[in-house]
């Protein structure tokens, strides 16, 4: 039977997987990491990840940043993580961060219309 995680670990694995949020790295890429470097299931992974895209988000809400600054920086780490996932051969990963940026930008409703 497993070690569960304690509070301090889950929280580190958490600020891990914002770090890689942070880099660019596409959601399953990150799922991915999270699971083979602490030996977790992709189920926990995911969840750890999901935690990091909170954490970020509440960092955010409080910081002082306006919305074109970060719509700007948003767009250019979306560009960014399709660009390494074209490279990777991760296309699951490519239309994942494409769909995200289709939305921010507004196209998103233009195009189900």
């Amino acid at each position: 039977m497993t070690k569960r995680a304690t509070k301090q670990e889950t929280e580190l694995r958490v600020a891990h997987a914002a770090e890689l949020v942070a880099e660019g790295r596409a959601y399953s890429s990150i799922t991915s990491l999270v699971a083979e470097k602490y030996g977790i299931s992709r189920r926990r992974a995911r969840q750890i990840t999901s935690n990091a895209y909170l954490l970020l988000k509440d960092d955010l809400e409080e910081g002082d940043l306006n919305r074109p600054e970060m719509t700007a920086k948003l767009v250019c780490t979306l560009e960014t993580a399709m660009f390494r996932a074209m490279q990777e051969k991760q296309y699951s990963a490519v239309a994942s961060n494409a769909k995200v940026l289709m939305k921010l930008i507004g196209l998103e409703a233009k195009i189900k219309s």
